[in-house]
C-alpha cells in the first residue's frame, strides 16, 4: 500500500503546472539548438522582459502582460507562442501567478501558430508578423483601454472554452473595473459595471453557476464592493509590483 502511494504522489507531482513561475529552464533536447529562442523574441518586442526561460512580460499598470512560449511535443519539439496576462491585484504573488487569459496565435491557414525548434529560423519572420497583428496591440508601451476591453470580449465570445468557466469570466469582469477604478475614470467605472451587470444577467440561466461561484447576488455584492475598496486594491498592485522578480520588468500603460 504505501508502494502504491509513492507512486500516485511522483505522478501528481510530475503534473506540470501552468502558473507564471513555470521556469521551464532545461534545454528541450539537451542541446542549445532545441532551446526556445527567446533572444530572438525579446529582439521583436523590445517593451518585453525575460520572466522565465519560457516567458517575456511586462508590468501593465494593473496586470502583467506578454508571450508565453508552451513547449509542444509532437513528431518534432515545438514551441506555440502565447499572449498572456497576470493579475497583480490578488493578495498574495501566488494567486498572481494564475493567468487572466491565455490566447493561442494563428497562420494565414488558421492554425494554431505552432513552430518547429529546429526550423525556428525559417518561420520566425512570419510568426513574429501573426503574433504583432494578432495580439489587439497589447504588447506595446502605451496601449489603448478600448483595445484591451475589446480583446477580452473578443476572447470571451470566441474562446468556447470559456462559455462554462464562470472563475474566468468572472476574472475578465474584474479585470475591466479595477483597470476603470485604477484610471480613476467614472465613465470607465459606469461601463464596467453595465458590462458586468449584462454577464450576469446571462449567468442566472445557468444552473451550475452556483456549483462553482456560489450564490449569484452574493457574487454581484462582492464585485461592486471592489469600487469601495480601491484604495487596497491599488495598494496590492503597488506591493505585489515590487516583488523580487516583477520589479525588474519593463514598463507599458494603460491610455483612455
Amino acid at each position: 500500500m504505501p508502494r502504491i502511494k509513492n507512486k500516485i504522489y511522483k505522478w501528481i507531482s510530475s503534473i506540470p503546472h501552468r502558473n507564471m513561475e513555470d521556469k521551464e529552464t532545461e534545454p528541450i533536447s539537451g542541446s542549445p539548438a532545441k532551446s526556445l529562442p527567446l533572444t530572438d523574441w525579446k529582439k521583436a518586442f523590445p517593451i518585453l522582459s525575460r520572466y522565465a526561460s519560457n516567458k517575456l512580460l511586462m508590468k501593465q499598470d494593473v496586470a502583467i502582460v506578454g508571450l508565453y512560449l508552451q513547449k509542444v511535443t509532437m513528431m518534432k519539439v515545438y514551441y506555440r507562442p502565447q499572449l498572456v496576462a497576470f493579475p497583480l491585484w490578488e493578495n498574495t504573488i501566488e494567486k498572481c501567478m494564475w493567468p487572466i487569459f491565455m490566447q493561442d496565435f494563428h497562420d494565414n491557414r488558421n492554425l494554431t501558430l505552432d513552430i518547429s525548434i529546429e526550423q525556428h529560423q525559417v518561420f520566425f519572420h512570419d510568426a513574429v508578423k501573426y503574433v504583432e497583428s494578432q495580439s489587439w496591440n497589447l504588447l506595446k508601451e502605451n496601449v489603448k483601454v478600448s483595445d484591451l476591453f475589446d480583446f477580452l470580449d473578443y476572447h470571451r465570445n470566441t474562446n468556447v472554452l470559456l462559455l462554462n468557466m464562470f472563475s474566468k469570466q468572472a476574472n475578465f469582469l474584474k479585470y475591466r473595473l479595477i483597470t476603470a477604478l485604477y484610471l480613476q475614470d467614472k465613465r470607465l467605472i459606469q461601463k464596467a459595471c453595465e458590462h458586468a451587470e449584462k454577464e450576469m444577467s446571462l449567468w442566472k440561466n445557468y444552473s451550475n453557476f452556483e456549483e462553482t461561484m456560489g450564490k449569484l447576488d452574493t457574487w454581484r455584492s462582492e464585485f461592486y464592493q471592489l469600487i469601495d475598496q480601491r484604495e487596497e486594491i491599488m495598494e496590492r498592485i503597488r506591493i505585489n509590483s515590487m516583488d523580487k522578480r516583477i520589479a525588474k520588468l519593463k514598463e507599458s500603460h494603460l491610455i483612455i
